[in-house]
C-alpha cells in the first residue's frame, strides 16, 4: 500500500538580505552580484507516513516543524526535493489561520469549506456537527474579530475535524481553550485517526505526543536527527534543551558539601554488590542524558525481599537504584517513572517530592537510593524508567536531567481477590472517604421535593 504522504529530499531555503535596498541593488546588478546570503530552514528530509498514521514533531523553536507542515500542505514551494500526499488536507496551522475576522464564523466556516473543495451544499450539510461542536452558541453569527481566543481555536478546530479529512495537520493549535475542550479534541483526533485519517501534528505537549502518536521525528537545525519511538524521541529532545540550557556562574560556584557517612547497612539498604548480582538494566536498554551521571544498576524486589517484576494492586514494590558521579553534583534526585501500554505517563516521583534530601556528590562517588512504590493504579503492564538528576552549581534553579533509562519492565499489576472486593474503579486511585446517614422524616423531603 502507498503512503499518504511521501517526503524524498525536501529542502526550503531563503534569501536572507541586510537591508531592503539590497534586494533591489542585487536585482538591477549587471554582473549579477549578491547582496543576500542563503538560510536552509529544511533540508535532506526524508519519509513516508503511511494510512492512519500519527506522526508527531519534535524541536526546538526555530528547528523548521511549522515550515515542513506548511511545505506539506503547499502553502510554500519547495526549493529542493518532492512532496506527494494522497487525500484531501485539513490543517490547522495556527490560531484562526485563514479566518477573515470581518466576516462571520459560519461565513468563515462556508469559504473554509471551499478552499479545501467542498461545495457549498456539503458544507451546509456539515454546518450543525460543526456549530455543535465548537459550542459558541449564537457567536457563529456575529463577526470573528469579536471572538476569545479560545472561541477562535474552538471553531478553527471544528472546522478541521468535522470534514473527516484524509490528513490532518495540526501546528501547535491545541494547548488553546479550557480543560474540557482539550480533552475533547484529544479524543476526536484518536477516533479520526483510528478511523483510517493519517495525522502530523507539532505540539509541547509531551505527554500528547506520547499518547496520541506512533512515531515522532525530531528536527534540529532543520534536518532530521532522529525518527521512531515517541518516547524514545522526548527523551533525546528533553535531554537536549536540558543540557544547552546549563549555565555555570563562576561568582556562584562552591566546593560540594561533604555527604554525611550514612552506610547503607544502617538505612537497611542493599549494598552496590547486590543491586549488581540482579540488575535490570541490560544492554540494550537506552540512556540519556549529560553523562555528569551514571546508573550502573537497578534492582525490583517486593515486600519478601524477592526479585519481580509483578505487584498485586495497592502492593508495594522497591526500586533500588546505584548512582555514580562523574562530575560534581549539587541538590541530588532520584526519580521513577512510570508509563502505561501506550506510552502515557502515569506517575514520576522520588526523594524530592516526599523532601527527601540527598548529599551532594564528588566526581567518583556512588549513591544507593530505594523508592518504595504502592501500585494504586490499574491493573494492567507498566512500563518503568528511572532519572537521575542534579545542579551542576550551588542553588540552581534548574536541575539537569544527567542520566536516565525508560522502558524497562515490564510491571504486571494484577488483582486476584473477587471484583466485589476491588478498591477503586478507573486509572488510580485518589484518597477517598465515605460517610452517610440516614433520613428519618422521609415525608418531609417527599414535600420539599
Amino acid at each position: 500500500m502507498e503512503p499518504t504522504i511521501s517526503l524524498n529530499g525536501i529542502g526550503k531555503k531563503y534569501r536572507i538580505f541586510t537591508r531592503h535596498m539590497d534586494r533591489l541593488k542585487e536585482l538591477l546588478h549587471p554582473a549579477g552580484k549578491k547582496y543576500h546570503h542563503e538560510f536552509w530552514a529544511l533540508r535532506n528530509i526524508t519519509f513516508d507516513v503511511d494510512r492512519g498514521e500519527a506522526v508527531g514533531l519534535l524541536g526546538r523553536n526555530g528547528s523548521g516543524k511549522s515550515t515542513l507542515l506548511q511545505l506539506i500542505c503547499g502553502i510554500l514551494r519547495l526549493t529542493e526535493g518532492t512532496i506527494q500526499t494522497r487525500g484531501r488536507i485539513s490543517a490547522l496551522l495556527e490560531l484562526g489561520a485563514g479566518f477573515n475576522p470581518d466576516f462571520t464564523g459560519r461565513a468563515n466556516v462556508l469559504m473554509n469549506g471551499a478552499i479545501m473543495g467542498y461545495t457549498m451544499e456539503e458544507m451546509e450539510e456539515k454546518m450543525q456537527d460543526i456549530i455543535e461542536y465548537a459550542d459558541i452558541g449564537d457567536f457563529i453569527d456575529q463577526p470573528m474579530k469579536i471572538y476569545s481566543t479560545g472561541m477562535y481555536v474552538r471553531l478553527a478546530f471544528a472546522c478541521a475535524v468535522n470534514v473527516r479529512p484524509e490528513i490532518l495537520i495540526v501546528d501547535e493549535a491545541l494547548s488553546v481553550g479550557d480543560i474540557f475542550f482539550q480533552q475533547k479534541s484529544f479524543n476526536t483526533i484518536r477516533e479520526i485517526i483510528q478511523s483510517g485519517t493519517t495525522c502530523i501534528f507539532v505540539s509541547h505537549d509531551m505527554e500528547a505526543l506520547r499518547s496520541l502518536c506512533n512515531r515522532a521525528i525530531l528536527l534540529e537545525n532543520g534536518e532530521i536527527t532522529y525518527i521512531g519511538s515517541p518516547i524514545e524521541a522526548i527523551n533525546i529532545y528533553s535531554h537536549s534543551v536540558k543540557k544547552a540550557s546549563v549555565f555555570i556562574p563562576p561568582a556562584v560556584y562552591h566546593p560540594p558539601v561533604a555527604p554525611q557517612e550514612v552506610h547503607y547497612q544502617s538505612r537497611d539498604l542493599m549494598s552496590p554488590e547486590e543491586i549488581l548480582a540482579h540488575n535490570v538494566i541490560s544492554d540494550t536498554s537506552k540512556g540519556y542524558g549529560t553523562g555528569a551521571m551514571t546508573i550502573l544498576g537497578v534492582r525490583v524486589l517486593n515486600k519478601n525481599g524477592y526479585d519481580t517484576f509483578h505487584a498485586e494492586m495497592m502492593e508495594t514494590l522497591s526500586f533500588y537504584a546505584l548512582i555514580e558521579a562523574n562530575e560534581t553534583i549539587y541538590d541530588t534526585i532520584v526519580v521513577v517513572n512510570l508509563f502505561d501500554r501506550i506510552g502515557t505517563f502515569v506517575f514520576g516521583g522520588g526523594n524530592r517530592e516526599v523532601r527527601h534530601v540527598l548529599p551532594d556528590m564528588s566526581p567518583g562517588q556512588s549513591l544507593v537510593v530505594r523508592v518504595d512504590i504502592t501500585f494504586s493504579v490499574k491493573a494492567e503492564e507498566f512500563l518503568f524508567g528511572l532519572a537521575a538528576k542534579g545542579a551542576l552549581y550551588k542553588g540552581a534553579e534548574t536541575f539537569n536531567s544527567h542520566a536516565r533509562i525508560d522502558m524497562l519492565g515490564p510491571i504486571v499489576v494484577t488483582y486476584s481477590k473477587p471484583m466485589a472486593d476491588i478498591p477503586f474503579h478507573g486509572i488510580a486511585r485518589l484518597p477517598f472517604e465515605v460517610k452517610h446517614a440516614m433520613v428519618e422524616d422521609t415525608a418531609a423531603v417527599n414535600d420539599i421535593s
